[in-house]
């Protein structure tokens, strides 16, 4: 590893230190004294609004290990988990040097399609995609512009996102969120989706 690390902007989660040497930036999470580790959230039914609500929180170590390593496997910027510092405060993760995206839209949504991910029409509060991975369906936001990059070949690519494994239960509870979760399971598995009718019978606001 090189000896000389460029301290770049840091984001919510993450310390990044670029190694122009060897083309590689290094993530450091910081472990808080809450054992806080990383972002993920909660996404629960809201009754009130007939859609759902994502309250962000602080992750735990599992939770954030989980997350690099499901955002590697679905395609987003290649991640490496390095290990615990010695000390065991960070946790630290590698990625190839990326550069800035040339057009937000677009480089956003080829990045996104790379990942197999599926807009959702579900009522969150925020933009949101389902992604099919290791058998289970996960609920894909925050891609913000810091999050939207391009590697060394140009390649658009998703560095970072907030990333949280959807319920079971809560995906019933909604047919759009049905339809999103097998959609994305049908994509990632090069499959046709389920035929569907036009109209089933759902809420008129879903029509």
């Amino acid at each position: 590893m090189s000896r000389y690390l460029q301290p770049l902007k840091s984001g919510a989660e993450a310390s990044p230190f670029a190694d122009g040497e060897w083309g590689v930036v290094y993530k450091l999470f910081p472990l808080f004294i809450n054992g806080g580790l990383g972002k993920t959230f909660e996404i629960e039914l809201d009754e009130e609004s007939r859609g759902f609500q994502m309250s962000v929180r602080d992750a735990v170590l599992l939770e954030t290990m989980e997350k690099l390593s499901v955002l590697n496997d679905a395609g987003a910027h290649p991640t490496e988990i390095v290990g615990l510092e010695e000390n065991g405060d960070y946790l630290i993760a590698k990625q190839p040097l990326a550069f800035p995206y040339v057009d937000l839209e677009a480089d956003r949504q080829i990045a996104i399609e790379a990942m197999s991910a599926v807009p959702c029409k579900a009522h969150f509060r925020r933009p949101i995609w389902i992604i099919w991975e290791n058998e289970r369906a996960w609920v894909l936001s925050d891609l913000h512009p810091g999050n939207v990059m391009r590697d060394a070949n140009g390649a658009p690519c998703i560095i970072d996102a907030l990333l949280a494994l959807l319920p079971p239960a809560l995906i019933q509870a909604d047919r759009l969120l049905i339809e999103a979760v097998e959609d994305a399971r049908a994509l990632r598995l090069g499959i046709l989706p389920p035929r569907r009718k036009g109209f089933d019978g759902g809420p008129d606001e879903d029509l």
